[in-house]
């Protein structure tokens, strides 16, 4: 048939909906001829022709630049807002679960460690240990942490806190991994490299 000698040559190079046009078929129709006889798309022609589907797909709805919504400058029906109105949180309101400022709280860290924390305003908490920290010692300089003497972040008491530079804090921590033996050992080694470093710097 003419047609199919049409879609055998026409077909791997020109867009389905166009041949069907032209010779009078659906692009269904197209697609099933094609198929049944094994003709296919060219590669290139293909990867074209999906590529401009996807550069196309929903251009009729699109908002356009420049374009102006229907409801720009209107306000909200108010039919809409009589059925919200009861759930709707007003100016001032709180949530039932919301804590009151100086409440506290415990959480867990990344690492699992359960830590207290202290409510300043909404949205806004401090670790509890820090907190208590500034207010008998003043702010905490930079690069220093408050830590736990015992280690046990439950223990709140001022005596149980010590602020000390995170490079310190840092060396202690790798102390954990070694003997107690070794750990009294390498101790000795940095108060005696501290004594020197400190009668050097008094003989300058």
């Amino acid at each position: 048939m003419r047609q199919d000698k049409i879609l055998e040559i026409l077909y791997p190079y020109i867009p389905a909906q166009v041949l069907g046009d032209y010779l009078g078929l659906t692009v269904s129709q197209v697609y099933n001829r094609t198929y049944k006889r094994g003709i296919k798309k060219d590669p290139k022609i293909k990867k074209e022709i999906n590529r401009s589907l996807i550069l196309n797909a929903g251009k009729h709805t699109r908002f356009e630049k420049g374009n102006k919504s229907w409801n720009e400058g209107k306000k909200c029906p108010n039919l809409l807002l009589t059925n919200a109105a009861k759930t709707m949180f007003k100016p001032g309101n709180k949530p039932h679960n919301t804590k009151e400022d100086n409440a506290m709280s415990i959480r867990k860290d990344t690492s699992g460690r359960l830590y207290y924390y202290s409510k300043l305003a909404d949205s806004k908490w401090v670790l509890t240990h820090r907190l208590m920290w500034e207010q008998a010692n003043g702010p905490i300089p930079a690069k220093h942490i408050v830590r736990f003497i015992d280690g046990n972040t439950m223990n709140l008491q001022i005596s149980n806190l010590e602020c000390i530079p995170m490079s310190e804090n840092a060396n202690r921590n790798t102390l954990h991994r070694f003997p107690d033996d070794l750990k009294k050992l390498i101790r000795l080694k940095a108060k005696l490299n501290k004594t020197i470093k400190n009668k050097q710097n008094g003989e300058k």
